[in-house]
């Protein structure tokens, strides 16, 4: 792929992401409204069994805490901010609070926070684990074979219950269980070893 000369100017002394995001949130020549930025975490951001609805929203309930613990934003506050409806809102925030990835508090306005442990939160943790697998074997096979297995994986029973076996274990956070979180996360490595080789079965060359 190639850049077009007229655009050479657009790409010239780029920064790192970061830094340019930081500039981008400062930046107050035409508006002043939003100057913050939020933190997210890639392995909230890229988390596998949450949808982009979850994925919006969470971030967006992040961004209202800033440095609170807390916050209390309507459904339809963030459903302008996403770009859906309000019900669409209520529907994954429901969601959201049944895989215990927020907690709820009722009232006028709901108030939410953040679980506490969520770098152990089990969709967190099998998410990675499958990323990590990802990693090792992407360049074996199709591209887009590969996405589409994944995407098998994370719907299937399989996947369901070893996010249940986790979350027993999270529900109790008990020092002596890390070696059983560790033993699940093992058989769950197994596993998509296991269901990667029957998608992707070498060839008679071991390849």
């Amino acid at each position: 792929m190639t850049t077009r000369t007229n655009d050479f100017v657009l790409i010239q002394n780029r920064q790192a992401a970061n830094e340019y995001m930081d500039k981008v949130s400062q930046e107050s020549e035409f508006t002043s409204l939003h100057k913050g930025f939020t933190k997210v975490p890639h392995k909230i951001h890229r988390c596998y069994g949450l949808s982009q609805y979850e994925k919006l929203i969470l971030v967006d309930l992040i961004a209202y805490m800033s440095d609170k613990a807390q916050c209390y934003p309507t459904h339809e506050m963030i459903a302008r901010n996403v770009g859906s409806s309000s019900k669409t809102i209520e529907r994954h925030i429901k969601e959201l609070a049944d895989k215990k990835l927020i907690l709820v508090s009722q009232g006028k306005n709901n108030t939410y926070y953040l679980p506490n442990y969520l770098h152990c939160h089990p969709l967190v943790l099998l998410s990675e684990k499958t990323h990590e697998f990802i990693g090792s074997v992407r360049k074996q096979v199709n591209e887009r074979e590969l996405t589409l297995w994944v995407q098998e994986v994370i719907k299937s029973e399989e996947y369901k219950a070893f996010i249940a076996q986790l979350q027993k274990l999270n529900v109790r956070r008990l020092p002596f269980e890390k070696f059983a979180e560790k033993e699940i996360l093992d058989s769950y490595a197994q596993f998509l070893r296991i269901e990667f080789g029957k998608r992707f079965p070498p060839d008679e060359n071991g390849q």
